[in-house]
């Protein structure tokens, strides 16, 4: 890993960073309400009618997600990481993906905080890439199969939505999922199934004079994928079937955060229930464009978009609820536990 993105993860991890997304969320939310002519104050005091059996459904489904996600960082180390590792890897990574802005991503702050704690450069970037891949194979499968079940349902009509993203929601979406197929097609090609065809391809498009000033940098980024193609190669089918389970898994139990927030607030069906995951689907698609540090005050407004149809008056509630419990704790762990993992770290390099 380059000393250059080396320093820029190790920037990304600072508890200093905390502050830049809560103060963009809170100002956008601010925004938001002085402009709802229908807002009082006593409006937030609908966020104590939520159930407390779905409150405590939904930190049971928080807990089961960052768990199972450990076991998946675990698997994909071939049993290096212990329960330790995992621990600050996934929640360091939370903290990043929560300070970062989605359309940059913590790619290189996860191969960073793997290679901190004890792999080697080759195996972090490669277990770093192939989490990605399985993460946007979920999105390219999934979102399909809502759209077409739900006729296009999942991505719904708003046109407050469109002014504050500056473009409408089907959009962003084929945007976003356009990025996705590109970048998924390209890293699994990279790492999976023509290392040596995309380094050479790369060397050879660098080799033009429009790009020769770039040549350096991702000749050796070739160099360094063709390298994470070497540990991959060889895994069994039994592998890659527990991979996109894990991975599956994982992504289902951040979905159903949103359904037990609201099931908090409003009565729901299967089909509210199937509708929401469909829409979560979309949402997240979306927000992968975002240029706010975590989805801050942006995530608000898409919230609104997808889900104010179902929740009706609860809509602002059940989104502060969502945020509080998926967003807001790890911008708190990850800066409480931060200095303790440096000194961490220190003992691991010294070893």
């Amino acid at each position: 890993m380059s000393s250059d993105r080396n320093e820029k993860a190790a920037k990304t991890l600072n508890p200093r960073n905390v502050w830049l997304p809560v103060i963009i969320g809170f100002v956008i939310i601010g925004i938001t309400l002085a402009r709802d002519e229908n807002f009082t104050w006593n409006s937030l005091s609908a966020i104590t009618e939520i159930a407390p059996g779905a409150l405590l459904a939904t930190l049971l489904l928080l807990l089961l997600k960052d768990f199972f996600n450990m076991l998946r960082i675990g698997f994909l180390s071939g049993g290096e990481f212990g329960l330790s590792n995992v621990f600050y890897v996934v929640l360091l990574w939370e903290f990043a993906i929560a300070v970062t802005p989605p359309v940059i991503g913590a790619t290189a702050v996860l191969v960073f905080i793997m290679l901190k704690e004890g792999l080697s450069f080759g195996k972090a970037l490669a277990y770093t890439m192939l989490a990605a891949i399985m993460d946007n194979l979920f999105f390219l499968t999934a979102s399909p199969i809502a759209l077409l079940l739900s006729e296009g349902a999942v991505i719904p009509e708003s046109t407050v939505a469109d002014s504050a993203l500056g473009g409408s929601l089907k959009y962003l979406f084929y945007l976003s999922y356009g990025s996705i197929v590109f970048f998924t097609a390209f890293m699994s090609s990279a790492i999976l199934f023509l290392p040596k065809t995309i380094r050479k391809l790369l060397e050879s498009l660098m080799s033009l004079k429009w790009f020769k000033r770039w040549k350096p940098a991702v000749t050796k980024q070739s160099q360094e994928l063709e390298l994470a193609s070497r540990v991959l190669k060889g895994k069994s089918f039994s592998f890659w079937l527990k991979l996109i389970g894990f991975t599956y898994l994982v992504w289902l139990l951040k979905y159903g955060i949103v359904n037990a927030v609201m099931a908090g607030f409003v009565p729901m069906d299967l089909g509210d229930h199937l509708l929401a995951i469909g829409r979560h689907l979309t949402m997240w698609v979306v927000m992968l464009v975002s240029p706010s540090p975590g989805n801050a005050g942006s995530a608000e407004i898409i919230f609104s978009a997808f889900y104010g149809q179902l929740l009706g008056d609860y809509t602002f509630v059940a989104s502060l609820v969502w945020r509080m419990v998926t967003f807001y704790p790890y911008l708190v762990i990850g800066a409480l536990i931060l200095p303790k993992w440096g000194r961490r770290i220190a003992k691991i390099s010294l070893k």
